[in-house]
């Protein structure tokens, strides 16, 4: 599936230069996988069409970094389809909440299988949505491809910051987020 999605979004000059940049290699999208419990349909089922979400590339660091995050940055590249509009040719407002939210998710997500590979399933924890706070710069244009960014800001307990970005991929950035994800605590 990485493999057709590379393919897709090779043909895009911006979208190829991340794809063959050495800093970067594709990971599979965890909120792409349909599980048995219902978790992620909401991206792997109801948002996987030819109208909606066309294609997805999701991209992380090359070199993983010491200390509990190994990943800090993601890039999530999305070919986007004409059944996302909120008002003609532009993306509806909540849809841009919920890819800065899901690329953010994406990003912890790829961290917590990371710890639990190298420590151990034990270490698997479970972050919710705390806030989100979405900054809506210009209108994002559909159909077409889109660069989702998210970066850790910081971490403060069991509190995570996350920063996240839609841009066009030279430059052009429609919508920010800042976004606070809390550890979920285990139940006893």
């Amino acid at each position: 599936m990485i493999e057709a999605d590379i393919v897709r979004l090779s043909s895009i000059p911006w979208a190829a230069n991340l794809i063959n940049d050495k800093r970067w290699t594709p990971t599979p999208s965890s909120n792409q996988i349909p599980k048995p419990t219902g978790e992620d349909s909401f991206f792997a089922e109801t948002l996987d069409t030819g109208r909606t979400i066309r294609t997805m590339l999701t991209l992380r660091p090359t070199k993983e970094e010491e200390g509990d995050l190994a990943y800090k940055e993601l890039l999530v590249i999305l070919d986007l389809g004409d059944g996302l509009n909120g008002y003609a040719q532009v993306l509806h407002g909540g849809f841009a909440a919920t890819l800065l939210d899901e690329t953010c998710g994406g990003l912890i997500q790829l961290n917590v299988f990371e710890k639990a590979k190298r420590l151990g399933p034990q270490h698997v924890v479970n972050y919710l949505t705390a806030y989100l706070k979405t900054i809506y710069k210009k209108p994002v244009p559909v159909p077409g491809p889109v660069l989702c960014t998210a970066k850790i800001e910081r971490q403060d307990g069991r509190k995570l910051y996350v920063r996240a970005t839609i841009e066009d991929g030279a430059g052009t950035v429609y919508t920010t987020g800042e976004c606070m994800f809390i550890q979920v605590k285990p139940k006893l």
